[in-house]
């Protein structure tokens, strides 16, 4: 189902099992909370968790408001027992054909070592569920000396080195996250939320840095074929899509600057969310 202005998205799916469910009222970053919850603004943002919650769909994805989206899926869908607080996690590049999950990154400030534990429980369960055995995780700190970092931090590593159900890897450093052999980073997500955004205006530089290159370039053809495989290897939007952990349904985030292909990684996501029983494990391990 697709919710939005039915008489713009009809004629698109149109001759497909798809339905155009008309709410074209969008959720606008200044819109009230409290009315937004009540359902005082009726947005298609909420008609589409309202239809998760009264199970008339499986998953949904938008690409709407973040701390809307979080607000309404806590409110209407509500959390899996025992989670305090869902949690923002997505999948980054790392070095050759790995890849690792980062939680949270911008559902929750301030948290405690409970909750970064409870986090990386979390965390382990997504990489579960994308086929990693025994996935490796990691606190993300300023350094990787145990007395390093803030003392709720310190007060979650004792925590995460203490769960047997964990493979702790101890703190891992902002600059060796993506070079590491770890498969989750378990961060506060006021810090979470800077760090990603760092990274992302890293990557959008070096591809402009690689397209002007491109653009100018002398070399042969296989070399530009070969720096073009580098620019497309770490394109945002292969990896577009975060998932909203502890919820009681499949929530995944789009950014909102994404393109087709993006928004189409984006339900994919939700897809193999929903096959994998992403929920089903992370109610099992939390």
């Amino acid at each position: 189902m697709f919710f939005g202005d039915a008489r713009a998205i009809s004629p698109l799916i149109r001759g497909t099992k798809h339905e155009a469910v008309h709410a074209p009222r969008l959720l606008e970053v200044d819109d009230p909370l409290r009315a937004t919850l009540r359902g005082g603004v009726d947005s298609s943002m909420h008609a589409a968790i309202r239809a998760i919650a009264g199970d008339n769909a499986d998953a949904a994805v938008s690409a709407g408001s973040t701390g809307g989206l979080m607000a309404l899926s806590r409110h209407l869908i509500g959390t899996l027992p025992g989670i305090r607080r869902p949690a923002i996690v997505k999948t980054l590049a790392g070095e050759g054909e790995r890849r690792f999950r980062m939680l949270d990154l911008g559902a929750n400030i301030g948290v405690g070592p409970a909750q970064l534990h409870q986090f990386a429980l979390m965390g382990c369960a997504a990489a579960s569920a994308d086929g990693v055995q025994e996935p490796a995780v990691a606190l993300l700190n300023i350094g990787s000396e145990l007395r390093k970092g803030p003392r709720s931090v310190r007060a979650a590593a004792n925590l995460l080195a203490d769960d047997a159900r964990l493979r702790y890897a101890g703190y891992i450093e902002p600059d060796r996250m993506f070079g590491s052999s770890l498969d989750v980073v378990v961060v506060d997500g006021y810090v979470g939320n800077i760090a990603l955004k760092a990274a992302e205006g890293a990557v959008r530089m070096a591809h402009y840095l690689l397209g002007r290159e491109l653009a100018n370039a002398a070399a042969s053809g296989q070399v530009v074929e070969r720096l073009q495989r580098v620019r497309d290897a770490y394109n945002p939007q292969r990896y577009n899509g975060a998932a909203l952990l502890g919820l009681n349904k499949v929530v995944v985030k789009s950014h909102g600057g994404a393109d087709r292909q993006g928004f189409a990684n984006a339900v994919a996501q939700a897809i193999q969310a929903l096959s994998a029983a992403l929920v089903a494990q992370i109610a099992a391990r939390a």
